[in-house]
């Protein structure tokens, strides 16, 4: 429980909806962050009672969920931050310390760079599962004010800006799976929709092959996406990839579990753009 004499000048923005299970952790995870707000869209549960009660100085804003981009760019335009530096974290992941530690070191210093990317530890029946996950993910959390926008990518967003990026690689923890296996499919449902709106996008962008082999993480993989989109049997690709390539089996049970849930998902991913391709 913060304070309000934490001593990182960070504001951290944590987006939630129905997330009782999840905001107690997360908040105490983020005791060391200078500012939180919650941007809530719409919890029909304790979310945000239990956000007041954690944090004391917790500042609670409301807005409907669009999507993650506009979401993001909402609470950039509408909470006033007070920090330079804004960290996004969701409300199921964990600020560990030495991540924390990192992001101080970060922006103590971090000359002409305007975001940072972060990578996840994904814990999942009660461990990390590295290997399947491909660890590590990078998805850009922490930026300069008035310096990074977003846009929606998939059931994602993506980053917008013309400045210089960088990598913080001390992980934080990302409990995936804490509402439930019900909860994960009903919103991996909401997720394979999204997804086949970007994966026709993609087919009618071409392959750079350059980046593809290139030394940066986030060009790869967002050129390996492109070249996903075209490739047949994704599903059974999927699986083969993280649980033999990547060393899902590594993982032991949870591994194994975690691999075949996201079969699942390219299963219903691969159906929707069928049938969206007939339609």
């Amino acid at each position: 429980m913060s304070d309000g004499s934490a001593s990182v000048p960070v504001s951290v923005i944590v987006l939630t909806k129905d997330e009782e299970v999840n905001i107690r952790p997360c908040l105490e995870s983020l005791a060391w962050a200078d500012e939180v707000i919650v941007v809530d869209s719409g919890s029909r549960d304790r979310t945000t009672t239990l956000a007041a009660e954690t944090r004391k100085d917790v500042r609670l804003f409301s807005h409907s969920f669009q999507d993650f981009g506009d979401q993001r760019n909402w609470a950039l335009d509408n909470t006033q931050p007070r920090n330079d530096w804004i960290l996004f974290v969701d409300a199921d992941e964990r600020i560990t310390t030495a991540c924390a530690q990192a992001i101080r070191k970060a922006i103590a210093a971090p000359g002409a760079t305007v975001g940072f990317y972060l990578c996840n530890r994904y814990i999942f029946l009660g461990r990390w599962i590295r290997h399947c996950t491909l660890y590590p993910s990078w998805q850009l959390r922490l930026l300069k004010k008035g310096q990074v926008r977003f846009r929606k990518e998939g059931h994602g967003q993506r980053e917008v800006t013309d400045g210089p990026l960088a990598y913080i690689r001390e992980p934080y923890d990302h409990h995936g799976l804490s509402k439930g296996v019900s909860e994960w499919i009903a919103r991996h449902n909401v997720y394979s929709s999204q997804e086949v709106e970007l994966l026709l996008r993609l087919r009618r962008e071409p392959i750079e092959w350059a980046k593809v082999f290139g030394p940066d993480p986030v060009d790869r993989r967002r050129s390996l996406k492109r070249l996903a989109a075209r490739m047949p049997c994704r599903a059974l690709f999927r699986f083969l990839y993280m649980y033999v390539v990547r060393g899902g089996f590594l993982d032991g049970k949870p591994g194994l579990v975690f691999c075949r849930l996201r079969m699942s998902h390219e299963i219903h991913i691969v159906v929707k753009l069928r049938e969206a391709e007939r339609a």
